[in-house]
């Protein structure tokens, strides 16, 4: 028996009797599956108050406004059973049970809203979406060619005056019936076509007015086709190409399918993961920091990266070949090694701190009460909550910071030091900043910081014992305790990997697990971790370290060529000593010390426009279509931009003489691995835009060859079982096994049994104002 049908043996006892009242009754239960049972359950309790007419008044009146939740849920099986809870909590806490059922349809059909971003699911796979991205860009692509194709058309009907103009708008009126509504836009249509058109339109020639029309070109049309394609891109919520750019680019961008995807796996991610925290599925007794179904798409992210820089190698002008992967883990993207760069900086910031005599402080910023989604003690709904998102309290943060700066910068109060972003357990952000300032300026700095911090929703920070912490805290560093590196160490490794300094979280988790949820809340949400403030550019500092003991000659024929000023000179060899020693101290102080504006500082970037040379001069553009005519000596980016590059430093000697000297010595090539393809390299010297951050020094004799030999071919072998026997990849052959058995045993269930009702699961969170 089916579950309208026992909710129709429930209720039909207490109705009429009659055949007609079966049928009655019958159909809207059949209509409502799912929620047949809680409707009998209102129909038996009008019935025996008011009787049975009351009673299918009652039933006609709710049933109305209802929608069967099944056919929402199945659209979003991977995450079917929050959306279950949520609701069944939605239903608990409501005063009656048709007043839950209600408001616990409304929350369901926004959520479906949100979820669909034009036709859309967010919660399907990636193949999904890449097939979606490219559908839309596509789409743009073909309307913008249809509208140049027509460019010769649309001027030819213009010059022999057959051009129509466009039609009115047709406006609704009140209290006018709709026929006679449109028979008033007909007439108007008629009465607006153009006057060489065949009757029976032919108007009165005395109350023509004639204006010159500029006929289409293909920057009009192009202006046209970025128009439609922006508002193509209104309808799926995500932000259009700056209206600052060329037309060209904007449309370039437009129907590119990669910028397609980037945005709709961001506006997809954060979606999902907001909708679980309004199902109660992010806190500390159910997916800490982020969700366990962001955590997964993450991971799967993850092995899709991971996998595809295996598959390509990049190659210099030397002959040195090398997979993008083994190049990743030489630079930051090894978490080890951004660890261990951060806490030199802190360290030797410290040092260099200590020997001036500032003084350091260790401050929390927390966002209000609104903010939260849960209470902290108990992981219960926080009825103050109003929806927002983390990257919305990210941004309240950065107000605050802004004028926070403000402030200090009118009182001529300087600062220095790192600031840190983590989330609460239920992904909130809050703020641990790590500053030095001078002894004077400690308490205005003090006060500034719990002014604005404390500025809105004062009531917050008092409790029956009487003012807490909870929104601001403020520590002075104590040497005698510690070192400001140790204050601020656990949050890095906290924020990064997990690992050294600390094996648990607060809140009673293993870092190692922790760690990861930690990093896909940041990737999901677009939130930086780490910021220096006051501090040289590291920019600086890892152009510099390029330089090693092996570029000693080039750099020698460099300034024997260029003839730099002899104290840029002298400036440059020193911060390049001190950086290739990793004494960052050393370097902040020959940069001029903390709190140096970067106009003031001796070695900024040096940033120019890329120039085509060689062999790969063009006429023709790929990005835009466009045939130049002449060679293109300025290199033009994948969109039709002028692309900047990084060539190396600029050092300044005196005031008005700097010298420029280059970091990026080789010219690399990314194909695809095992290819024997080979590229136009540039001589040894010149400067080419990097495809990576890496640091792109030598080996010495550890240069592999075109053809490696046996023990190479073992060794790449050995490192190939390595990566087949590693976490990572048997992490993720035990997912899929995992997706495979459960979306079997899912199967099994929903043949042999019928939809489940949504309303009988424990009570869980919804957003506030649908309470």
């Amino acid at each position: 028996m089916s579950e309208f049908e026992k909710a129709l043996e429930k209720a039909f006892p207490y109705s009429s009797g009659t055949k007609d009242c079966y049928g009655y009754i019958k159909d809207y239960f059949k209509r409502l599956p799912s929620l047949a049972d809680q409707l009998a359950g209102g129909y038996v309790h009008v019935s025996k108050r008011h009787g049975h007419r009351a009673a299918n008044r009652w039933l006609a009146h709710h049933a109305e406004r209802l929608v069967e939740p099944s056919f929402i849920l199945s659209r979003f099986l991977p995450i079917r059973g929050a959306l279950t809870r949520a609701m069944a909590a939605l239903v608990k806490r409501s005063p009656t049970t048709v007043e839950g059922l209600y408001v616990a349809n409304q929350w369901l059909l926004s959520v479906e809203k949100r979820l669909v971003i034009g036709g859309l699911n967010a919660t399907h796979d990636d193949d999904a979406l890449v097939n979606y991205a490219q559908a839309q860009a596509a789409a743009i692509d073909k309307n913008a060619s249809l509208l140049i194709g027509d460019i010769a058309k649309a001027n030819r009907l213009q010059r022999l005056g057959m051009f129509p103009p466009p039609k009115p708008k047709m406006v609704a009126v009140k209290g006018k019936p709709l026929s006679e509504q449109f028979r008033d836009y007909q007439d108007a249509c008629a009465r607006a076509r153009n006057q060489f058109t065949p009757p029976p339109f032919i108007g009165n020639f005395r109350f023509q007015q004639w204006h010159y029309l500029r006929p289409l070109c293909i920057s009009m049309v192009r202006a046209i086709a970025v128009e439609q394609g922006r508002h193509r891109c209104a309808m799926h919520g995500i932000a259009p190409p700056s209206d600052k750019l060329p037309a060209k680019t904007q449309l370039a961008k437009l129907s590119c399918p990669s910028v397609w995807r980037r945005k709709l796996r961001r506006l997809c991610g954060r979606t999902v993961e907001q909708v679980m925290r309004e199902a109660h599925r992010v806190h500390m007794r159910a997916g800490i920091y982020c969700s366990d179904f962001t955590v997964e798409r993450r991971r799967s992210q993850i092995f899709r990266n991971h996998a595809l820089l295996e598959t390509l190698e990049a190659i210099n002008q030397e002959g040195q070949t090398y997979t993008l992967a083994e190049l990743a883990e030489l630079g930051l993207a090894n978490p080890d090694h951004r660890r261990a760069e951060l806490m030199l900086r802190i360290n030797d910031t410290e040092a260099e701190a200590r020997r001036l005599g500032h003084v350091g402080m260790f401050y929390t910023m927390t966002a209000p009460s609104k903010y939260h989604p849960v209470v902290a003690s108990n992981c219960f709904r926080n009825p103050k909550y109003k929806g927002a998102t983390p990257r919305e309290t990210q941004q309240y943060l950065q107000g605050l910071w802004a004028k926070i700066r403000a402030k200090l910068a009118r009182d001529d109060i300087g600062i220095y030091g790192i600031r840190v972003v983590e989330p609460h357990h239920d992904g909130t952000p809050h703020w641990h900043l790590l500053i030095w300032m001078k002894p004077e300026d400690e308490d205005a700095v003090t006060g500034t910081l719990r002014e604005y911090a404390e500025e809105a929703n004062p009531e917050e920070l008092f409790n029956r014992w009487g003012k807490t912490t909870a929104r601001f805290d403020a520590k002075r560093i104590d040497y005698e305790r510690g070192t400001a590196a140790g204050y601020v160490a656990k949050y890095i490794s906290k924020n990064i990997n997990g690992e050294q300094f600390m094996e648990m979280d607060k809140y009673g988790h293993e870092m190692k697990t922790s760690a990861p949820r930690i990093e896909a809340w940041a990737s999901v949400w677009g939130i930086r971790q780490f910021q220096f403030l006051g501090l040289p550019s590291v920019t600086v500092w890892r152009e510099v370290r390029r330089l090693t003991e092996k570029q000693d000659q080039m750099l020698k024929d460099w300034e024997a060529a260029t003839r730099p000023h002899p104290c840029a000179a002298m400036r440059f060899a020193q911060i390049r000593k001190a950086a290739n020693a990793g004494q960052w101290d050393q370097f902040l102080r020959l940069m001029g010390g903390p709190m140096t504006k970067r106009k003031d500082q001796p070695i900024k970037p040096w940033v120019e426009t890329k120039m085509t040379t060689g062999a790969n001069i063009e006429t023709f553009s790929h990005a835009t279509g466009e045939d130049y005519g002449y060679e293109a000596v300025v290199a033009k980016g994948r969109y039709g931009e002028e692309q900047k590059v990084t060539f190396g430093l600029v050092a300044t000697g005196r005031p008005g003489f700097s010298s420029e000297y280059m970091t990026r010595v080789y010219k690399w090539q990314v194909r695809a691995k095992g290819s024997r393809v080979g590229g136009d390299f540039q001589a040894v010297g010149e400067a080419e835009s990097p495809w990576t951050r890496v640091t792109n020094c030598t080996q010495g004799p550890d240069i592999q060859p075109r053809e490696p030999s046996p023990a190479e071919l073992k060794a790449q072998l050995e490192r190939f079982k390595a990566w087949q026997s590693s976490d990572l990849y048997r992490a993720e052959l035990e997912a899929v096994h995992r997706d495979i058995i459960a979306d079997r045993e899912a199967a099994k269930k929903r043949a042999a049994s019928p939809p489940p009702n949504p309303f009988s699961e424990e009570e869980e969170y919804f957003p506030p104002e649908l309470c």
